[in-house]
């Protein structure tokens, strides 16, 4: 990452992404065989747990809909995936990122479904019950799955993780050495060295953070993509179609995201405000930047037919 920069990003996704879409589908071959198949699996999981498999599960419906807006929205606002985008040379193949991403996703999915189910019904069976839920796919790829697999898949997410981390890391350091500064016309020399420093250095916040936080992995990646998502989606989703919008809109919006989610989801976090059941506290904050973003740009559309660069009116037209 320190090295590379962002076009060694790309060919690591390239890798990661060839590598992690054959894992998963031969963990959903195997986990789809393990305890007799897919039937025998939804056997023992209806007799221990039969609520498991109604069509929100054993969560409230207002959770599966809050993350289904999260996610589903969410994924427009996501910087480590959209930043690739705005380095093609054509705008016209943006028109391919929905049936991209969505393909991506499906395949990579499939592991995780796969292993959730097949390991609920093992415990439904009399395997010893995980100590925590996050250690569902190493459980089932130590102990139920072939030990070439389990290399493979193992080193997969572990490739995930190197292609997000280096996506995460160049931008930060991007935004804090040239964009917040608004820094353009210095040396590249000066700048690269300043942007590697800055790699590192968040790197290092991260593995701090990381090493003191108390909550499930899953938990943390929802709450980071809902951040995003909340944060960007707005700006970027419809900012980008919407030639009503303005810089001041993106701004507030922005603002009010950020601010709103981490006081939102610590105050939950703390036990210090409850949520409706099964409301998503990054959903909340994305529907609440999204109007801001919105009444925000109408105060002040007189503005936005000025602030538009032309290579962004060309993309809204396209």
């Amino acid at each position: 990452s320190t090295a590379g920069g962002m076009l060694a990003g790309v060919y690591t996704d390239l890798f990661q992404g060839a590598l992690m879409a054959g894992a998963s589908l031969l963990v959903f071959v195997v986990a789809t065989a393990d305890g007799g198949g897919l039937a025998a699996q939804g056997r023992s999981i209806l007799a221990a747990d039969p609520g498991w498999f109604g069509p929100w599960g054993n969560a409230p419906p207002l959770a599966a809909l809050s993350f289904f807006f999260v996610f589903g929205l969410g994924t427009l606002g996501q910087p480590q995936v959209l930043h690739k985008f705005y380095m093609l040379r054509d705008p016209d193949r943006l028109r391919w990122y929905p049936a991209i991403m969505t393909g991506a996703m499906l395949v990579t999915l499939l592991l995780w479904v796969a292993v959730g189910i097949a390991m609920k019904a093992a415990v439904a069976s009399g395997a010893p019950a995980l100590a925590r839920p996050d250690d569902a796919t190493t459980t089932f790829l130590l102990t139920r799955a072939p030990v070439l697999l389990a290399a493979l898949v193992l080193s997969g997410v572990a490739a995930a993780i190197m292609s997000t981390v280096n996506a995460f890391l160049n931008l930060a350091a991007a935004a804090l050495t040239r964009d917040i500064p608004v820094r353009s016309g210095h040396d590249d020399r000066v700048m690269l060295r300043r942007g590697r420093w800055a790699t590192l250095a968040v790197a290092l916040l991260a593995l701090v953070l990381a090493l003191r936080a108390d909550t499930l992995v899953a938990l943390l990646g929802v709450f980071a993509w809902g951040l995003f998502a909340s944060a960007l989606v707005p700006a970027l989703a419809f900012g980008m179609v919407w030639e009503g919008a303005t810089r001041a809109g993106a701004l507030a919006s922005m603002a009010v995201a950020i601010v709103g989610t981490l006081l939102l989801e610590g105050a939950v976090h703390e036990r210090a405000l409850t949520l409706p059941a099964g409301v998503n506290g990054s959903g909340v904050m994305l529907l609440v930047s999204l109007l801001v973003f919105l009444g925000v740009s109408w105060l002040t559309r007189a503005r936005a037919a000025g602030e538009l660069d032309a290579d962004v009116r060309l993309v809204m037209r396209r």
